[in-house]
This record gives C-alpha cells, sequence and structure tokens, in this order.
C-alpha cells in the first residue's frame, strides 16, 4: 500500500490568525522563487494589515519584505518563531 503525505492547507482565516500570534516576534522565513530559487531571511514581524504583512529583516540588503496572506496559503511562504 502506497503512503501519500499530503500538507495541511491553509484557510485564510488560519493564515492571518498565525502572522497575528507572531506579530512582534522574530522569525524565520522561507521564501519559494520558484525554479529553485529558496531565499532564506531572519527578521521581526512588524506590521500586519488585511491583505499584506511586513517583516523587517536583520542582515539583509533589503531593510524589510511583503508578504501576502496568500503566499502563505499556496505555501510559497514559511514561517517559523526563532527560538
Amino acid at each position: 500500500m502506497a503512503r501519500c503525505n499530503v500538507k495541511k492547507k491553509l484557510g485564510e482565516e488560519e493564515a492571518k490568525e498565525l502572522v497575528n500570534k507572531l506579530l512582534g516576534c522574530n522569525v524565520d522565513v522561507r521564501l519559494n522563487h520558484g525554479r529553485n530559487k529558496i531565499k532564506h531571511y531572519r527578521g521581526v514581524l512588524a506590521e500586519a494589515h488585511s491583505n499584506v504583512f511586513v517583516i523587517k529583516l536583520a542582515d539583509d540588503i533589503f531593510d524589510r519584505i511583503s508578504c501576502s496572506y496568500v503566499d502563505l496559503i499556496c505555501g510559497e511562504l514559511v514561517i517559523r518563531p526563532r527560538a
């Protein structure tokens, strides 16, 4: 019998709840730009709005990135709290 690993999909409300829970916390971010272009960032989840949220970066050329909740829902963006 073959096993199939299926990711649990986030809904819109769950994605917003996750971002609001991590607001102001240090986070690790994994962003998939496609074609094996995966970037890793460290920063603070600074702002949350109705359609997007902003992460202020710690050690990078850019000082912030903005992401949409759709990125979380689709799995292109992974946010984890930093210990």
